[in-house]
């Protein structure tokens, strides 16, 4: 018969050793050591298929001085250099009673990215009538 006294127990520091280690490790699979499960990536020349209907939203949640449009037209987007990179473009061009502006509509993986104040790459833009953009700043306006 074998008494505890007799058993030999690992020191203090042995056990310590051991708990850190088991701790660690433990601790090691439950972490990655990448950046996590792959994100999707987004492939950023998707063609913005429902263009028009995407830029009319946009526009009626940020109308960016545009109400009082009484002509509207709108290119197709097109995909052309930007930057380094090559991107989906879209022009606006849009009058008023008394003023004109032009926008360009930069898309990014088929959604609208940027909507700045347009450059020469909307130089040669193949323009459409856009009667829906005046219709829509009539009813935000009637709204008021």
């Amino acid at each position: 018969m074998m008494l505890w006294s007799s058993i030999r127990w690992p020191s203090a520091a042995l056990w310590r050793t051991t708990v850190c280690a088991s701790v660690a490790l433990a601790l090691a699979g439950c972490s990655s050591f990448g950046s996590g499960p792959a994100e999707k990536q987004i492939d950023p020349n998707i063609f913005p298929a429902d263009y028009k209907s995407g830029l009319t939203a946009f526009l009626q949640n940020n109308p960016f001085g545009l109400v009082g449009t009484r002509d509207a037209s709108l290119s197709p987007p097109e995909l052309k250099p930007f930057g380094n990179e090559n991107r989906y473009v879209a022009c606006l061009r849009v009058a008023g009673p008394d003023w004109r502006k032009e926008k360009m509509i930069i898309y990014y993986g088929g959604a609208i990215n940027q909507f700045v104040d347009a450059t020469e790459l909307c130089n040669s833009a193949a323009y459409q009538p856009y009667p829906e953009l005046p219709a829509l700043f009539a009813t935000l306006r009637s709204k008021k």
